[in-house]
């Protein structure tokens, strides 16, 4: 970039996104002996996440960067071997940044960021290790590694993939969002720097600015979490890292609350699809009302019952006889419910089941699971999907829905972006009247002497139901643990994967939640 008498022309840099011709006379009359053209980026600073009230719910944390020396590193399968044990990673994803197209045997190669807190822990281990590499930095997030983990997502210093997926004007040791809301809205967030050709004198000093190029200004991003709600949350699941999902909503289906761990997988809470076992009877109790169903119906609550040919069984082969619905309900009697629906139209099961939001697409901002409930093909799968099983599917944010449709009888689409434009969303469906009243009392029940007592905190109003959904294979097969609840305008979805029983492990955890709940 320095003149030298022939210059003719002037090539701006292409890695800074954008490329430009300029003749000297458009530079600068003439550029002096010594004088040269020298570029600026400015980089603005990134915009917040906000929570509902409009405050920020990322802040900086400090943190460390930890990366390889190719030539350096004396013993490869030690560093992977102690990388895997003390921070979770998989050695084939060192491979994977170490054969990185460009990589040099003197280039820092980084694998991981974590907080200051975290490398403090395994800095003992890792650091003495020949060829290991530090920098300091910082990341973004809640005031802990896990506040809100899967929904914020990761922030960290730029790899290859998300520098081929992001493009210009990303460069090499820029911080960006790595996944959840900081990846999926990194370029609103972060806008586009700023830059600007100078002219340079012999003395280093600016002779004048030939042309600006203005960035785009950073955006914040609103969204309708609750940071107490999300606090209270966070304490119930501790430090667990069995596959656990939470989600609260409140009773217009605005998210609340969302957490998922392990924190290194996939976001289950928003994305994850499973049977909804006995979650599922709410709906059904709604079709069955519709056909005159009342809590006071008699049904038969028998050991196992027979649809198409298939036997369908209770929890632990249990047995009522012959009570009222409400008690079937609160005890989540599979054969009563196979019973009763037996002469429902599917048809009718289909729409109650489209009354709570199933078979409707939509999305939050993030990769998102609603729930589905497909036209039962036979008698069997009619028996199936009446208790959530069979082709029956939902995310926990969808049956988060379900319990906050209880709440007002109008199930609507979750929304976690209130700013983000839809095309045509789905509209809100509207329960019969006075079905909302009734499951909320069903749902009580449950809590109060049923399935669901281990949700139960003294002084607080909490309805619920439990599902234990089976999947897999196995006799008896594996189950996922469910539950749903209710406390005033709030609703919430538990789901433990592979957790077994519902009311003995997903109940407890609901019942902290809500109990935690302000207000």
């Amino acid at each position: 970039w320095t003149y030298d008498g022939t210059l003719s022309m002037v090539e701006a840099d292409e890695g800074d996104g954008w490329l430009v011709e300029w003749s000297p006379a458009n530079i600068h009359p003439a550029l002096g002996e010594g004088e040269h053209l020298a570029r600026t980026r400015e980089v603005p600073e990134r915009a917040p996440i906000l929570d509902s009230a409009g405050q920020p719910l990322s802040v900086g944390r400090p943190a460390r960067i930890i990366g390889l020396e190719p030539r350096a590193v004396t013993d490869l399968n030690l560093v992977k071997a102690a990388f895997q044990q003390q921070l979770g990673i998989d050695p084939a994803a060192i491979d994977e940044a170490l054969n990185a197209p460009g990589v040099q045997p003197d280039h820092f190669v980084t694998i991981t960021t974590v907080d200051r807190a975290r490398y403090d822990q395994v800095a003992p281990v890792i650091y003495p290790l020949p060829g290991t590499r530090f920098r300091d930095t910082f990341l973004r997030g809640g005031p802990t590694p896990e506040f809100a983990a899967h929904l914020l997502g990761s922030f960290g210093e730029i790899t290859a993939e998300r520098r081929d997926e992001l493009g210009e004007p990303y460069r090499v040791g820029d911080m960006v969002g790595l996944s959840g809301l900081e990846g999926r809205f990194e370029t609103d967030l972060a806008g586009t720097p700023s830059s600007s050709i100078q002219v340079i004198g012999a003395d280093d000093a600016v002779v004048e600015e030939v042309h600006r190029f203005e960035g785009r200004a950073p955006q914040p991003l609103r969204t309708t979490i609750d940071p107490a709600v999300q606090a209270a949350v966070e304490a119930a699941l501790g430090t667990t890292t069995q596959p656990t999902a939470v989600v609260v909503v409140d009773s217009k289906s605005n998210v609340r609350a969302v957490a998922a761990r392990p924190i290194g997988e996939f976001n289950r809470a928003v994305g994850g699809e499973y049977p909804p076992g006995s979650t599922f009877k709410v709906v059904t109790t709604a079709a069955l009302l519709g056909q005159g169903v009342t809590p006071d119906t008699p049904v038969e609550c028998a050991q196992t019952t027979n649809a198409g040919g298939r036997q369908f069984r209770n929890f632990e082969r249990s047995s009522l006889g012959v009570v009222p619905f409400g008690l079937a309900f609160a005890q989540s009697c599979n054969t009563a419910f196979i019973t009763a629906a037996a002469e429902v139209p599917d048809a009718d099961l289909v729409a109650a089941a489209d009354s709570f939001g199933f078979n409707t697409t939509y999305t939050i901002g993030l990769d998102t699971a609603g729930g589905s409930f497909p036209a039962p093909a036979d008698a069997t799968e009619h028996a199936a999907a009446t208790i959530g099983q069979g082709r029956v599917t939902a995310s926990p944010l969808h049956m988060a829905t379900v319990a906050g449709t209880v709440i007002d009888g109008t199930w609507e689409p979750p929304v976690l972006l209130p700013d983000l434009p839809t095309e045509a969303p789905p509209a809100p469906t509207t329960l019969a009247a006075g079905t909302s009243d009734t499951l909320m009392g069903l749902m009580r029940r449950v809590v109060a002497e049923g399935s669901g007592t281990r949700a139960a905190v003294p002084g607080v109003d909490i309805a619920g139901k439990t599902g234990t959904a089976e999947f897999g294979t196995g006799d008896p097969p594996p189950t996922h643990a469910w539950f749903i609840g209710i406390r005033g305008d709030l609703a919430v979805a538990v789901l433990v994967e592979g957790g077994g029983v519902g009311g003995q492990v997903a109940a407890p955890i609901a019942g902290s939640i809500l109990a935690g709940l302000p207000g």
